[in-house]
């Protein structure tokens, strides 16, 4: 709906960004559904009530307070009735990613945040970047109390070699993300182990950071450098027969973003599970599989917004296991800004929290580890990815 293109003239037409604030603020105002997702809505609800609810009252000011509590969970556009194609439009997420990239655009960034976004560079300095994880987050833009990045000994591409598969059944290029590439290695290990076991091809491009630290930031400038580089292989690999998989919602979320942020249509790009869904469909692998223990399953909210549906749990029932759906809300982490914002992530995280805290359950799942991170701090237990537990199904198989 709204271009994040700083070399698109209307990215920086205020006029219009200040416009389309009280057009979709007059609809928010009449409906109040979201008041309780996360502070933005809030915040303009009260701005709105103290202006005797006389939107055009309200500032550009305005609206870049609106937007700085926003963490781009997505859960507004999930839920809201007038996106399109109903006539109102709504886009209220886009709004906000706009705002925010323009007001930091204009003011500038910290420190801290050049900082945060180098947290892709974590292969460079390893040893460095564990340590200040551990003794000085605040050094990296994190919030002292919010949970601890693991940083893995070496990085996926160190520990890791896909095998030559002879006459694969499909050929995939994986976009490990800085997550899977840098602290959660394990999940990209365990994804190319059950892909090369169905004689799935795999290979590992030299991908950059998908941009959703620099969308936290407010780098408007290095979010286009990478999606840039990042399309301009999409394209080489899917020219070449390569489907692009990504294990983390929101580096497919975020990829999928790049419509926006460079202007041009984005190829396909699929979730780990639902692309071996497909392939499973289209009859050219079969899943020995079998799982029979029960499942507590945390849905990421940017997946919901992929509009993919539950992949793991779809596949994972059918293997014979028992999922039960949290549907407790949102993590509070959201790719990195509940790092950063922990006070915040923590309170809005709180109800997801404790719901796995109570849960029985034999195991946790979820796509997302940034939001596992939240489920293990409070419970002490660590959710696996749907992939992991294929890989244990089908050793059961």
């Amino acid at each position: 709906m709204y271009t994040l293109n700083p070399s698109n003239p209307s990215f920086f037409n205020s006029e219009k960004l200040y416009s389309e604030f009280i057009r979709q603020a007059t609809v928010c105002h009449g409906c109040r559904m979201c008041v309780n997702y996360c502070d933005s809505f809030p915040v303009l609800f009260k701005k709105i009530d103290s202006k005797e609810q006389d939107l055009n009252k309200l500032t550009l000011d305005d609206l870049f307070d609106v937007a700085s509590k926003c963490f781009h969970c997505k859960l507004c556009y999930v839920n809201c009735p007038y996106v399109p194609p109903h006539e109102f439009n709504m886009d209220f997420p886009s709004l906000m990613e706009w705002a925010w990239l323009y007001y930091k655009s204009k003011t500038g960034l910290r420190i801290k945040d050049y900082m945060f976004e180098m947290l892709d560079a974590t292969n460079l300095a390893r040893p460095l970047v564990k340590h200040l994880m551990q003794k000085g987050k605040e050094v990296l833009g994190l919030h002292k109390d919010a949970p601890t990045l693991p940083v893995s000994e070496k990085g996926l591409k160190e520990k890791v070699k896909p095998k030559k598969i002879e006459n694969p059944k499909a050929k995939v290029a994986l976009f490990t993300t800085c997550l899977v590439d840098n602290f959660f290695t394990d999940i990209g290990e365990d994804l190319i182990e059950v892909y090369n076991s169905l004689g799935i091809e795999v290979i590992i491009p030299n991908f950059l950071c998908c941009g959703a630290p620099m969308l936290d930031a407010g780098d408007v400038n290095r979010l286009k450098k990478n999606a840039e580089h990042n399309m301009k292989l999409i394209e080489e690999l899917v020219n070449k027969g390569y489907d692009i998989v990504v294990p983390i919602p929101t580096c497919a979320l975020m990829i999928k973003e790049y419509h926006r942020v460079l202007d041009k249509k984005v190829p396909k790009v699929y979730d780990s599970i639902e692309y071996l869904q497909k392939l499973k469909n289209e009859g050219k692998i079969e899943l020995n599989a079998k799982f029979d223990k029960t499942i507590y399953y945390h849905p990421p909210c940017h997946l919901k917004y992929l509009q993919v549906g539950l992949p793991g749990p779809r596949l994972l029932r059918t293997l014979g296991a028992k999922v039960e759906i949290s549907n407790k809300g949102c993590s509070g982490i959201d790719g990195g800004w509940g790092l950063r914002n922990y006070d915040t992530a923590r309170r809005v995280g709180s109800k997801m929290m404790e719901s796995f805290k109570q849960s029985k359950a034999d195991v946790f799942m979820t796509e997302c580890p940034l939001a596992g991170l939240q489920i293990e701090k409070a419970s002490n237990k660590r959710p696996l990815h749907p992939i992991q537990l294929l890989k244990e199904a089908m050793k059961n198989g």
